[in-house]
């Protein structure tokens, strides 16, 4: 039987998820035992944080980069302006963000 668990935050947000096929698991200090509906919740928003749709919007762009230069252009002011906020937020600049922003044209000026 796969044994689930959480560790929190003292505010209560999710810091780590972890799960075994030993039900004879010790869990480590901090981890607390839950079910399988809320570890899966659990992961979905652990692992569809703001970050980290930055740091896949982030690689997305390096395609479009790669793209652009490849046709003779290069990113515009908007592009560049997008680049740097996705930076911001996967790199914990920026923590007021909430969505990410509206990605532009990358040859618009």
């Amino acid at each position: 039987m796969t044994v689930y668990a959480l560790e929190k935050s003292a505010s209560g947000a999710v810091t780590g998820l972890a799960s075994w096929g030993d039900d004879k698991t010790i869990l480590p200090d901090g981890f607390v035992s839950c079910t399988a509906d809320e570890y899966a919740a659990a992961k979905s928003t652990f692992m569809n944080s703001l970050k980290d749709q930055a740091i896949g919007a982030l690689a997305a762009v390096q395609a479009d980069a790669a793209l652009t230069v490849a046709m003779g252009s290069t990113f515009g002011s908007r592009m560049r302006a997008y680049v740097s906020a996705l930076q911001n937020i996967s790199d914990g600049t920026d923590t007021a963000s909430t969505v990410l922003p509206a990605k532009p044209d990358p040859v618009s000026t």
